[in-house]
């Protein structure tokens, strides 16, 4: 068991990390006015997940009714894993990088005007999204294909304003260093919020797919 334990922690470290490499380059192409950039350059970090098999807990969370009662512990160090790599990055760009500009929540939301509702229901979009890019990267065959369609998806995704959990955790991270006013329970509440949402979202595409789409050939 605690090698399992330790490799969905290592795996989850890693994707949390590549995750926060794409919100970085968010960063960077928002405040240099290039939003849209910015979302087809967030997919480099979910491409780089798919490709080098890491576990991240919007990629795996989906699958959780096909798999065994073990598999929802997996998802949760998965992401453990997944939040510290994130945040990790997160303070080092806060370090390194001091003039990108990040918006807070001030109250379960991800932006000012939002409402608790709204950014659920966009929490429930990146779900939608994140599943839909990793089962066609799954189900398409030929390779550069699985990466246009990964792309096209996570960067609607972030065009959109859909809440990524664990992107989330690499913006709140930088924005701790960066930003005097910075709220960490806020932070940390906004996270669980959208992590749920996340999975919500996730699982009724799930749900959708099996009920009305041939079985995929290859599950998590």
């Amino acid at each position: 068991m605690f090698p399992r334990i330790l490799t969905n922690l290592r795996l989850g470290f890693f994707a949390g990390i590549l995750i926060a490499i794409g919100g970085a380059i968010n960063l960077q192409c928002s405040s240099m006015g290039h939003p849209i950039l910015g979302g087809v350059f967030f997919s480099f970090g979910l491409m780089c997940v798919c490709i080098l098999g890491a576990n991240l807990f919007t990629g795996k969370i989906g699958y959780v009714l096909a798999n065994d009662r073990y598999y929802l512990f997996d998802v949760a160090i998965m992401a453990i894993g997944n939040v510290l790599g994130a945040m990790i990055v997160g303070y080092l760009c806060g370090v390194m990088f001091p003039d990108w500009t990040v918006s807070l929540p001030s109250k379960f939301i991800y932006g000012e005007g939002a409402t608790w509702y709204n950014a659920t229901l966009r929490a429930l979009g990146a779900g939608v999204f994140v599943y839909l890019a990793v089962e066609c990267f799954k189900r398409i065959e030929n390779y550069p294909a699985k990466l246009i369609m990964v792309m096209l998806s996570i960067a609607t995704m972030v065009i959109l304003g859909c809440n990524h959990s664990i992107a989330n955790v690499f913006y709140f991270a930088y924005a701790q260093i960066r930003v005097a006013n910075f709220d960490a329970l806020c932070a940390i509440l906004s996270v669980i919020v959208a992590m749920l949402a996340n999975g919500v979202g996730s699982i009724l595409v799930y749900l959708l797919q099996h009920a009305i789409v041939i079985k995929p050939k290859n599950r998590a």
